[in-house]
């Protein structure tokens, strides 16, 4: 696993740097901040940093519908298992006190045989 991980990490960097490179070069990509221009390392590392950022934001507005689903769902099902359970507690109370009650005699009845 670490080993996949570790490979994970260097194919992003090498493709990155390739990406990165190609895109300084081709397209003549040049960031300038504070009137200077950054280096080309710098300006992958930039360009690398806004896509990560666009990626990020891309997956969130992805999920939120399906998120936004599921969160309904979750919501529903706990507001379901609330009113069930404010419905219904006098009779979970006593099956409560019945089973404690009996478990206990049952409990004494086992060590007090031989």
């Amino acid at each position: 696993m670490i080993k996949n991980l570790i490979l994970a990490i260097l194919i992003a960097i090498v493709l990155t740097v390739c990406v990165g490179s190609i895109a300084t070069q081709w397209l003549d990509l040049r960031v300038q901040i504070d009137q200077q221009w950054v280096e080309p390392f710098m300006t992958i590392l930039l360009i690398t940093v806004v896509v990560a950022i666009l990626v990020i934001v891309g997956f969130a507005v992805a999920v939120s519908v399906f998120g936004a689903l599921l969160f309904a769902l979750c919501a529903g099902l706990v507001g379901l298992f609330i009113a069930g359970l404010s419905v219904f507690w006098p009779v979970l109370l006593i099956a409560f006190i019945i089973y404690y009650l009996v478990k206990d005699k049952d409990d004494k009845r086992r060590h007090n045989t031989y």
